[in-house]
């Protein structure tokens, strides 16, 4: 028989007895947090290359986006210079609400235009103001867009316009031609250089600069002789060329993207430039 100091200490050694290693370990995998872990782990296996992928096709959409944009603003395309190589239109500003205090108007500003209801003018309908100036000879009307105008009332013979988005100097006596949305030319900025040979694609000159002085640089707009007859389309990129002289290589000095196109006309609008463009400068389409 154990004696009563003997019989404490067995059963204290009976209480602090372990289970051998791997019949813990077995417990616990096979327990259900155990089968919670080997989920956890399978799903993590699984699921790491799609996110790799799913990574690397976000970086490279980001690359993408980051390289192309748009080139063209609400002024490129609503404000810019054109020749206007049509019949004047009929459609015209003869008055307006503030005639006698400013001779501009601005956005939300109310005029009167010669025709209405009778001539099938409707409510709501947009149109694009332009100023038309003086005849270029075989080419038509140096015109400027003025921005975007709509009917707000009408009468029989008489409506009343209201300046929508206007380039700042809307006027009485501007012409109003139905407005077209247009739309953005997606791309980037494709520098200049020499690689394109005279006579290798299409090639124009600078008619007109849309400036006081004799020169722009990046920003600004001008007119070249070439258009739709010609193949020009708006969005086609085109390097600046200049003969610097006679018997020399012409050398490249900027870029211009097509903004706008009439029938023997373009609108561009210089990216890039290495020296300020001049009138008489060739633009050739890449």
């Amino acid at each position: 028989m154990l004696t009563g100091k003997k019989r404490q200490n067995y059963n204290k050694g009976k209480t602090e007895r372990k289970l051998p290693r791997g019949a813990k370990m077995k417990k616990s995998l096979f327990s259900p947090s155990g089968y919670f872990f080997i989920l956890l782990v399978g799903l993590a296996v699984v699921l790491w290359p799609v996110n790799l992928v799913a990574q690397e096709d976000q970086v490279q959409k980001a690359g993408i986006f980051a390289e192309e944009y748009p080139m063209l603003s609400d002024s490129d395309m609503y404000c810019s210079p054109l020749i206007w190589d049509q019949n004047l239109p009929e459609l015209r500003i003869v008055g307006s609400e503030r005639e006698e205090e400013r001779a501009m108007m601005t956005d939300s500003d109310t005029f009167y235009i010669n025709m209405g209801r009778e001539e099938g003018l409707e409510m709501g309908q947009m149109f694009l103001a332009i100023d038309i100036g003086q005849s270029l000879p075989k080419l038509g009307y140096l015109a400027q867009k003025k921005g975007r105008v709509r009917i707000i009332r009408l009468e029989d013979h008489m409506s009343v316009g209201k300046v929508e988005k206007g380039c700042g100097d809307i006027r009485v006596g501007n012409y109003l031609i139905p407005f077209e949305e247009k739309g953005n030319v997606i791309g980037k900025d494709t520098g200049y250089d020499n690689n394109l040979k005279p006579g290798e694609s299409l090639e124009a000159q600078v008619i007109y600069l849309d400036t006081d002085f004799n020169i722009v640089g990046s920003g600004h707009w001008a007119l070249i002789n070439a258009g739709e007859e010609q193949g020009l389309r708006p969005g086609q990129q085109m390097t600046v060329f200049r003969q610097k002289k006679v018997g020399f290589p012409r050398e490249a000095i900027g870029n211009v993207v097509v903004v706008d196109v009439q029938k023997k006309t373009g609108t561009v609008k210089i990216l890039s430039c290495r020296e300020a463009i001049e009138k008489g400068d060739i633009v050739q389409v890449k």
